[in-house]
């Protein structure tokens, strides 16, 4: 933690929280309350932002970079639960349940800047917005049904159903050509795939010509044939 840099330069957190649609709808009262509670922390890749158990005082809005989410067993094997991109807000649902630790562990894919917001300072400017409030259903709602979206692909997908699918995922937002943005065995994880499955059904989507891999590069030459290997089709 002792590497970690964080500022309270309330100008420069209202510039970063402006731009997410919760905290845009907050007026300039309460954006300047919520400021005096919140820190601007940036992370090295590979550093810990807080670990399963801590104790619960803050939730966060991601600013730029990569938050991986994740459980280890008891043999020390990572389960990738979520990846929390710029944008994104995690640990937020803990403000309304009987639970003061964290149930997963967090820590920075990537060079990464997050925002740490007080929860208890927030549930109290929630009592005083109906706006706010809304905006934070919507997004407990919308975070509810990607869980379960995600239940349902564990549970009825095939391995290769799920690769095909996070690779039309990709596609669709950078392009038939892209870049894996985080290392193999974290795309493993967050597909609930050991490492050599994931590595062993990656080769036999080249050997049918349906994609092409180099090193971290990702060419998808039949896209009709990956939707089919989805179960799209």
């Amino acid at each position: 933690m002792d590497t970690k840099k964080s500022t309270n330069n309330c100008n420069q957190l209202e510039s970063y929280l402006r731009q997410n649609i919760l905290f845009s709808r907050l007026t300039d009262e309460q954006l300047d309350s919520m400021c005096q509670y919140s820190r601007v922390i940036t992370l090295k890749e590979g550093e810990t932002l807080f670990r399963y158990g801590d104790t619960v005082h803050n939730f966060y809005f991601v600013y730029e970079g990569l938050i991986k989410l994740f459980r280890q067993s008891a043999d020390g094997q990572e389960k990738i639960i979520e990846m929390e991109g710029a944008g994104k807000i995690f640990a937020e649902a803990l403000m309304f349940l009987d639970l003061n630790f964290y149930p997963v562990s967090a820590a920075a894919m990537k060079k990464s800047t997050v925002i740490s917001i007080s929860s208890h300072h927030f549930l109290k400017l929630l009592r005083t917005s109906n706006d706010t409030c809304l905006l934070i259903m919507g997004d407990l709602s919308k975070r509810l049904h990607e869980l379960i979206g995600e239940i349902d692909h564990l549970s009825l997908q095939t391995g290769r159903m799920r690769i095909a699918n996070y690779l039309l995922d990709l596609s669709r937002d950078k392009g038939d050509e892209f870049k894996l943005d985080i290392p193999k065995n974290a795309i493993a994880s967050l597909l609930s795939l050991q490492p050599e499955t994931f590595s062993r059904l990656l080769k036999e989507l080249c050997k049918d010509q349906i994609i092409q891999v180099k090193e971290n590069q990702i060419g998808v030459l039949n896209k009709p044939l990956l939707r089919e290997k989805a179960g799209l089709i």
